[in-house]
């Protein structure tokens, strides 16, 4: 099963029950939001969530499962000065996604700022075990960074050594087209890239993924998001994203640019499930 939707707003004042009606005027089956703004660690009480009319209305058309949940991007597991703020503040974010019952925390690895890579690295390891040793039912997802400015998880293989140093039980990865291809992954050779992830044991980790466009060209190490056919990557190799079985039951997020301030998740998922379906290989 295609799994498909998008990042939508979680805001007052009906947040979940909002953001999956939104989803499914999309025709999107799964979704992504923040519990907050993305650039804050604010949050509103958790029995402000409408659940329960989003249980009672939206719930046999999204289940709680398919509800990614994305962490701020101001938090910074690998930073030895500031882990233990993340580590206090995703301990009770992922407690705030077991009252809604979502699976995957999106988490952005982190950067290395001022410390080496080994440190940080170090350090992030030490914080997922910690995160993980106080919460329970939800997996944290590493997303896959582009390599701008010091964020160091620009590669698959530095998020397995992570991944199998902590809980491969609980850790997985979020893979971002956008960022693998600024980090230099060229997946328009999907095949290739294919039997890459296979023969290295990073296909099993793969449980989100981010559907995005590039405005860079290859190798660029920028992280600029373009619209669905309207980048570098381009829209067949997107759609092999999409109608991989590999990849089936496995939500697809789309993060594009709103257009005329208007998002177009719409006009894209119908773009990507109304094409014939492409040749993977």
């Amino acid at each position: 099963m295609i799994k498909l939707g998008s990042h939508v707003s979680f805001v007052k004042p009906s947040y979940l029950e909002n953001a999956a009606a939104i989803s499914l005027e999309n025709n999107a089956n799964c979704m992504m939001i923040y519990l907050g703004a993305p650039q804050t660690t604010q949050r509103i009480p958790k029995e402000n969530y409408h659940l329960e009319q989003y249980k009672n209305l939206y719930a046999k058309h999204i289940a709680a499962q398919d509800i990614i949940v994305h962490a701020p991007y101001i938090v910074n597991p690998s930073n030895p000065e500031k882990s233990q703020f993340a580590i206090d503040f995703l301990v009770a974010e992922i407690k705030r996604m077991n009252y809604i019952g979502a699976k995957y925390l999106v988490l952005h690895p982190g950067s290395h700022t001022t410390f080496t890579i080994e440190e940080a690295k170090n350090t992030l390891i030490a914080s997922l075990k910690s995160i993980l040793d106080q919460t329970k039912d939800v997996n944290i997802a590493l997303e896959t960074m582009a390599g701008n400015g010091s964020n160091y998880c620009n590669n698959f293989e530095i998020l397995k050594e992570i991944i199998e140093a902590v809980d491969p039980s609980r850790l997985c990865i979020c893979l971002d087209t956008c960022h693998i291809w600024d980090a230099g992954y060229n997946i328009k050779n999907y095949s290739s890239f294919k039997t890459y992830l296979k023969e290295k044991g990073f296909l099993k980790y793969i449980k989100v993924i981010h559907l995005n466009d590039s405005k860079n060209e290859l190798n660029a190490k920028k992280d600029r998001h373009a619209n669905i056919g309207q980048g570098y990557i381009g829209l067949e190799t997107l759609k092999k994203f999409v109608y991989d079985p590999d990849f089936d039951n496995i939500p697809i997020i789309l993060e594009t640019p709103y257009i005329n301030d208007k998002p177009p998740y719409k006009e894209e998922i119908a773009l990507l499930l109304n094409k014939n379906e492409p040749t993977l290989f």
